[in-house]
């Protein structure tokens, strides 16, 4: 798939093909986050994370919420617009869509940090669920193609 600088794939199957291999990639390093942290873990020291924990999940909340934005007040639009331009739809959905798994992403990003900076498995474990969940809610749809018989 070779596509001239600043052009993007028109073809839904394709476009399609692109936000799946991203979205299992991504939602596949959330678990591997997890397992390397259990092996560094072990080295790190306990300690009370007080206001850096208070922080990360403060950062957490607030990536939750713009996925959350654009899960339910963004992205459903451009799958349901039947008019204007196709590969402007795409585009803008691949943007809603890269984002939202970046945010998910980080959400666990946070949690690590919470272990590595001395705190629980308990308290790192609701940043990697949240994770989880935000990435379940985001799976890629695509909108059918003018003229094709969905759209």
């Amino acid at each position: 798939m070779h596509y001239p600088p600043g052009s993007a794939p028109t073809d839904p199957a394709a476009f399609s093909r692109f936000l799946k291999i991203l979205y299992f990639t991504l939602f596949g390093t959330v678990g591997l986050y997890w397992l390397v942290l259990e092996m560094l873990a072990a080295n790190v020291e306990p300690r009370e994370s007080g206001m850096e924990k208070t922080l990360l999940a403060a950062l957490a909340a607030a990536c939750g919420v713009v996925v959350l934005y654009f899960r339910f007040s963004r992205i459903p639009p451009l799958l349901a617009e039947a008019s204007g331009d196709f590969s402007q739809r795409l585009a803008r959905l691949r943007f809603h869509y890269i984002l939202s798994y970046t945010l998910s992403e980080a959400v666990a990003l946070y949690g690590f940090v919470v272990r590595m900076l001395g705190g629980a498995r308990e308290e790192a474990a609701p940043f990697f669920l949240g994770a989880v969940a935000l990435f379940l809610l985001c799976y890629p749809r695509v909108p059918p193609a003018r003229g094709s018989p969905t759209g």
